[in-house]
C-alpha cells in the first residue's frame, strides 16, 4: 500500500496544555503519518489489484462497487505523510489566535487556558478550530484508472488539552474530535469495459460525513524557548455518504475504520 503526501487530515495538535503569556508566540513545524486500518485499508489493497482487471475485462457489480469503496476511503483518511506548519499568538492573557497549514488544508482556531499550573497545579485548555482544504486531491498514484476531482472538504475541531510544562519538557493529552463534512467526484481515466468506451468518464459522485472519535498524548523536551516534541493520536473513523455511481441510483454507503496517528515536531515558544 503505497503513501500519498499531504491528503490525509491532520489530526495532530502539537499545541500544549498552556498558551503562551500575552503578545508572545508558539510556533510549530513538523510531520504527521496517517496510518489507516479496517475497511479503508482492505479496500484499498482489493481495489489495487482490481486496477490491471479492469483494464482486460467487465468488472463485476461487486468490483465496481469495492473500487468506488477504494476511491472514497482515499479521500476520506488515505495512508500518507502530511507535513505542516503553525503559529498561535496570545493577544491577552489565557486566550489564543492560531493559524495552520499542512500542505492540502489552512486552519483557522482558537484557545482559552482555564486552568493554570501556576494557580491549580495543571494546565488545561479548551477551543475550537475550522479548517478547509485548498489543494487538489492526488490520487492517481495509487489506482492508476481513478481520479478524484472537484474535492471540497471543511473540518471542524474542539481542542480540550490538559497537561503540564516547565522550562526543559512539555506533556499533554486529551479527548481528539474532529468532524467533516466532504463532496467529490471520482473519474475513470481509462475505458471501463462494460461500463465506458470513453477515454475519462465520471464512475461516482461522492458526499458526506465523518466524525474522527479518540485520543491524544504528547510530550516535548527542550530548554526554554524550543523543544522536539512527539504525539500519537488514536482515533476511531465513523463515516456515511451518498453515491451516484455508474449512472445508477444513490447508494449508502460507511466507511469507518481505525486510524493510528504519530507525528513529530520542532517547537518553540517566544
Amino acid at each position: 500500500m503505497a503513501a500519498l503526501c499531504g491528503c490525509a487530515p491532520a489530526l495532530s495538535s502539537f499545541q500544549p496544555a498552556h498558551v503562551a503569556p500575552k503578545h508572545h508566540v508558539q510556533v510549530e513545524l513538523g510531520m504527521d503519518v496517517s496510518i489507516p486500518t479496517g475497511t479503508i485499508a482492505d479496500t484499498i489493497d482489493a481495489a489495487i489489484t482490481l486496477v490491471d482487471v479492469a483494464k482486460t475485462q467487465e468488472l463485476t457489480e461487486e468490483q465496481r462497487k469495492m473500487l468506488f469503496d477504494a476511491g472514497a476511503g482515499l479521500a476520506l483518511n488515505p495512508p500518507s505523510a502530511t507535513p505542516h506548519i503553525g503559529i498561535g499568538v496570545s493577544i491577552i492573557d489565557n486566550l489564543e489566535l492560531n493559524l495552520r497549514y499542512t500542505g492540502s488544508a489552512i486552519r483557522l482556531g482558537g484557545r482559552y487556558q482555564i486552568l493554570s499550573k501556576e494557580k491549580q497545579g495543571v494546565d488545561l485548555t479548551a477551543g475550537f478550530a475550522v479548517g478547509r482544504y485548498v489543494l487538489e486531491f492526488p490520487v492517481s498514484s495509487i489506482l492508476d484508472i481513478v481520479t478524484l476531482d472537484d474535492f471540497t472538504r471543511w473540518q471542524f475541531e474542539i481542542p480540550l488539552t490538559i497537561g503540564t510544562h516547565g522550562t526543559w519538557y512539555r506533556v499533554w493529552g486529551g479527548p481528539r474530535i474532529v468532524l467533516t463534512k466532504f463532496g467529490t467526484a471520482l473519474t475513470a481515466k481509462l475505458p471501463i469495459p462494460g461500463v465506458s468506451d470513453a477515454t475519462e468518464t465520471e464512475v461516482a459522485s461522492f458526499s458526506g460525513t465523518g466524525a474522527y472519535y479518540g485520543g491524544q498524548i504528547g510530550g516535548a523536551l527542550g530548554y526554554k524557548y524550543v523543544f522536539f516534541g512527539f504525539e500519537l493520536t488514536m482515533a476511531e473513523l465513523l463515516s456515511g455518504g451518498q453515491l451516484d455511481a455508474f449512472g445508477k441510483k444513490a447508494l449508502d454507503v460507511n466507511l469507518n475504520s481505525f486510524i493510528v496517528y504519530p507525528a513529530f515536531a520542532l517547537m518553540g515558544e517566544f
